[in-house]
């Protein structure tokens, strides 16, 4: 089988060098030749080498940068793009999408699937995963479950602010605020993406663009 060179931008070194061992074992034609983790750091350990067949890349690094950008810069190395990532991030995933990536897989699937996509993107096709599927639906419509004052809601409480000041700034009662609230986490939950606190409701508010990705985590408090 042939050979494929393999590399991979992320922050977290420990799961990277489980991948490259489990890699190595189940389908030794997969050669990682660099870990990296941001894509300049990558890009200056490969410089006038041979690019990579494939890159992994994780859509949150640490540097703050920007998938679509991420992404663009690969290709422009000569790689082909897999995103790789933990959680179901619809929003930046279809930015990495948009620019070039040809997938998306969360890093919980089985290694073999791992594998199997790496070869289907060094080959030119998509991989047809659930989560390449559900970054496409979101280009429809964003937040398209939300009416426009759920909206505004979520983005005043899952950006810190406590019910009872969403409620002042609306200019609605504290029950009415917290009526939206448990509107808002049914919506979620009937879309398999359930925020049952601050912190979840937070991260799909980043995941749907209402909050900035860059913005500090919101913490968990009364609603009162």
């Amino acid at each position: 089988m042939t050979t494929l060179r393999i590399a991979a931008v992320d922050d977290h070194p420990a799961l990277l060098a489980g991948l490259q061992l489990e890699l190595a074992r189940l389908e030794p034609s997969l050669e990682f030749v660099a870990t990296a983790p941001t894509v300049p750091d990558l890009l200056f350990q490969l410089e006038g080498a041979v690019p990579p067949d494939v890159v992994l890349l994780d859509l949150r690094l640490g540097d703050g940068s920007r998938p679509a950008g991420n992404v663009a810069a690969l290709l422009a190395a000569g790689s082909r793009v897999l995103v790789y990532t933990e959680g179901r991030e619809h929003t930046p995933a279809l930015e990495a999408l948009q620019a070039g990536a040809q997938g998306v897989l969360l890093k919980d699937r089985p290694v073999a699937t791992v594998a199997e996509a790496l070869r289907a993107v060094a080959a030119g096709d998509t991989v047809p995963s659930a989560e390449t599927a559900a970054a496409l639906q979101v280009d429809e419509t964003l937040t398209s479950h939300l009416s426009p004052q759920e909206r505004r809601v979520l983005e005043l409480y899952a950006g810190g602010m406590p019910a009872r000041s969403v409620a002042l700034r609306l200019g609605v009662t504290l029950e009415t605020a917290k009526s939206y609230l448990k509107r808002i986490r049914a919506k979620y939950a009937a879309l398999d993406r359930p925020a049952y606190t601050r912190m979840e409701l937070y991260r799909r508010a980043v995941e749907d663009g209402v909050l900035a990705p860059l913005m500090p985590p919101a913490t968990r408090g009364p609603e009162d």
